[in-house]
């Protein structure tokens, strides 16, 4: 970091290549979208737990393009069946899944997995096992000025993939999400007219950008390393 600040530049050290040894193809790249009710709605959960809503996954295919598959609740109904078997069929097939900050995802598949029992619990607990971070890559190999200190996606991004922006979209970032989200699925009755279908549309745009963003921040990565 320092070296970065003083002469202004990217430094990426060569260590960046031996880091990424662990994203083999073929990679699914996933993303998770959260809801947190301070009053619980659905049967085991507790205040303010997160409980994920939806997902983005884009699978690579044989030919090195991506297939993406994306899920969002709709209704008040408990999501976590419907979302565990979607997250099965989209990570089919991959060899790792690729996260950024893996921490978020691992334990929002173990808590799925505790909520629904056997046999989703162990699905769970097998997909959780091909989870590879690119947090860590960045944070010990790679260092841009721009970056200022912080680590995040919405921070890395703009530096390292400039022409991928989240800019101008509705929602751009989690917390708005989120916000979005229990609106749509817990409190249907205060939206207006025409408004539900505008929010899953900017919903389904911000969780898939989440994932793509992870596609094209790897490919850059392997950029840097020399391919």
């Amino acid at each position: 970091q320092r070296l970065a600040l003083a002469e202004g530049r990217l430094v990426v050290e060569p260590t960046l290549r031996d880091a990424l040894e662990a994203f083999r193809s073929p990679l699914a790249f996933l993303d998770f979208e959260t809801v947190n009710p301070a009053v619980p709605v659905w049967d085991g959960c507790h205040p303010y737990d997160l409980v994920p809503v939806q997902f983005s996954c884009h699978r690579e295919r044989p030919g090195g393009d991506h297939e993406h598959f994306e899920w969002l609740a709709d209704g008040p109904g408990d999501p976590r069946p419907a979302i565990a078997a979607a997250l099965v069929e989209a990570c089919a097939g991959a060899e790792a899944i690729v996260v950024y900050n893996a921490s978020f995802e691992r334990t929002r598949l173990k808590e799925l997995g505790e909520a629904l029992g056997e046999p989703i619990k162990a699905a769970m607990k097998e997909i959780e096992g091909r989870i590879v971070d690119l947090l860590p890559v960045v944070r010990n190999h790679v260092y841009h000025p721009a970056f200022r200190g912080s680590f995040s996606l919405k921070t890395v991004l703009p530096a390292l993939v400039p022409d991928l922006s989240y800019e101008g979209m509705e929602i751009a970032e989690g917390g708005g999400a989120a916000f979005a989200l229990e609106r749509l699925l817990l409190r249907g009755e205060s939206l207006a007219p025409g408004e539900e279908p505008r929010l899953r549309e900017a919903l389904l745009r911000y969780c898939g950008t989440d994932t793509l963003a992870t596609v094209r921040l790897l490919e850059r990565l392997r950029e840097l390393a020399g391919g």
